[in-house]
Parts: structure tokens; C-alpha cells; sequence
């Protein structure tokens, strides 16, 4: 199974990527294939095309296409902003929409305040449902981010085990969907 870890923030000193990035850990000590799709690296423009209609889509866009295309399952990990999950986040999965068609979604939300990023987690569950993707029923919610990591390494056991059973969950979910 290959699966896309989405870091969905393009925000400067983004918390939700360590997420991201412990998560891709997990993952590669699992030894299941997956790679990373950072929002803000990729910096895709501001939507005017899909890809499937762009006249002259970019490299970057042309790169993403095929990795897409071999992805089995996604896992988007989501910042909570304005009680919803980012527009950067939007923007750069809107160039693409058949490739996630019937494909099994996991959803890590992340947030400063104690909420953990929960209407973040609703409006991408709609999202992921309207992309036609099939979203894995837990989720994990990620409280206080900015005390859960010490130079980039998870220091919170407790946040640590949770994000262990999510994993399991949803490795179990999209063994079952694929």
C-alpha cells in the first residue's frame, strides 16, 4: 500500500508539519511505502485550471500527477483555521479530483487551543466525501501542538500512543477498502 501524507499548511512556523513529519516516521518504521505531499514546498498557484484541463500544466504539477496516480490511500494532516482546515490545503488538492476517487482518507487535525482542530476535522471529512474518497472513521485530534515537540522530536508519550493506534486503525481501514 502506498499512502500520501498530506501537510496541509503553508503558514511560517507551521506546528502541523512535525505532525506530518512524525507521522511519515511511523509509517517508514512500519516499512509502508509512503511519501510526503507538503503543501508549502509544492506552492502550487491559486487555482485557475485542473489538471486534467490545464492548456500547460507546471512541473510541479506534472510531478504530483504520477504520484497521485500510484497512491493507494492519503492521510491529510490539517492545521485548524477559522474553523475549518486551510485554503492552501484546498487550492492544491483541487488541481486533481479522479485520483482520489474511492481511495481511503485519514484525517489528523492539529491546533494550538484545546480542541485539537475538531471543525477542521468536520470540514474535511465533507470535503473528502465529495472528492469521492472514503473517509477512515477515526481521526486524531492534535491539542496544544506547541507542547507535544522538542527540535522537531515528539517528547509526548501519551500523544505518541495515540497517534500509534490511529495508524493502526487506519492501516486496518484501507487494508479493508483497497
Amino acid at each position: 500500500m502506498n499512502i500520501a501524507i498530506i501537510s496541509g499548511s503553508a503558514r511560517p512556523k507551521r506546528q502541523s508539519h512535525q505532525v506530518a513529519l512524525s507521522l511519515k516516521g511511523k509509517l517508514d518504521l512500519l516499512k509502508k511505502d509512503n511519501w510526503l505531499w507538503d503543501v508549502k514546498e509544492s506552492n502550487l498557484p491559486l487555482l485557475d485550471y485542473t489538471f486534467d484541463s490545464h492548456p500547460a500544466p507546471g512541473e510541479v504539477l506534472k510531478a504530483l500527477k504520477p504520484r497521485l496516480d500510484a497512491t493507494d490511500a492519503f492521510v491529510i494532516v490539517s492545521p485548524e483555521h477559522n474553523a475549518s482546515y486551510p485554503g492552501s490545503l484546498k487550492n492544491s488538492m483541487d488541481y486533481f479530483y479522479k485520483e482520489y476517487g474511492n481511495k481511503p482518507f485519514g484525517i489528523i487535525s492539529v491546533s494550538a487551543g484545546v480542541l485539537g482542530g475538531i471543525n477542521a476535522v468536520r470540514s474535511l471529512q465533507q470535503y473528502i466525501i465529495k472528492l469521492n474518497g472514503i473517509v477512515c472513521p477515526q481521526f486524531l485530534i492534535t491539542p496544544k501542538v506547541q507542547a507535544l515537540f522538542k527540535d522537531g522530536q515528539l517528547t509526548d508519550e501519551s500523544y505518541g500512543t495515540r497517534m500509534d493506534q490511529f495508524v493502526d486503525n487506519f492501516i486496518h481501514f484501507a487494508d479493508k477498502v483497497i
